[in-house]
């Protein structure tokens, strides 16, 4: 593999893979594979097709993309059912209308980790490390005058647990 780049800006080398790699056996060949007879366990003709058999899985360490070596060198991706971005939040810090305020550290790194991008309303899940969750949309914060901020998050909850 030369490299390819995922959608969230990662890059996947040959030398370097940002993420988990496996190896992909087709159906029709995973009974050889796994339970060769015992006359073509060192046959060379095997060892070439189990090798030539395999493909490559990708797993992006940041946005958790799969990516699978297509036929030509191609570089297949597929994105999991749409769920919405995990958040950690410190659910004491409220803004004047009790939305949770996404400004510690935490939280900045969990939205830039997945290269989020605030769209109002934006459906999040947020959880601390006493492994509480609760489900809301992320909006706009306030600024100190009362204005809506595009650089502050705030999270309306559901009224519904996540």
């Amino acid at each position: 593999m030369g490299g390819f780049k995922c959608a969230c800006g990662t890059i996947f080398s040959g030398s370097h893979n940002p993420g988990r790699q496996f190896r992909l056996v087709p159906d029709e060949l995973f009974d050889e594979v796994v339970w060769p007879a015992p006359a073509d366990l060192d046959s060379r003709e095997r060892q070439r097709a189990v090798e030539a058999s395999f493909s490559s899985l990708y797993v992006c360490g940041n946005c958790g993309r799969l990516h699978r070596e297509g036929d030509n060198a191609t570089i297949l991706s597929y994105v999991a059912d749409v769920c919405p971005p995990r958040i950690w939040a410190d659910f004491t810090q409220r803004d004047d209308i009790g939305r949770i305020l996404l400004r510690q550290e935490r939280s900045l790194a969990d939205i830039c980790r997945q290269n989020l991008l605030l769209n109002p309303p934006l459906p999040v899940l947020l959880h601390d490390e006493s492994g509480a969750e609760a489900s809301g949309k992320a909006e706009f914060g306030l600024d100190t005058s009362g204005s809506h901020d595009e650089t502050l998050w705030a999270v309306r909850l559901d009224d519904h647990p996540a």
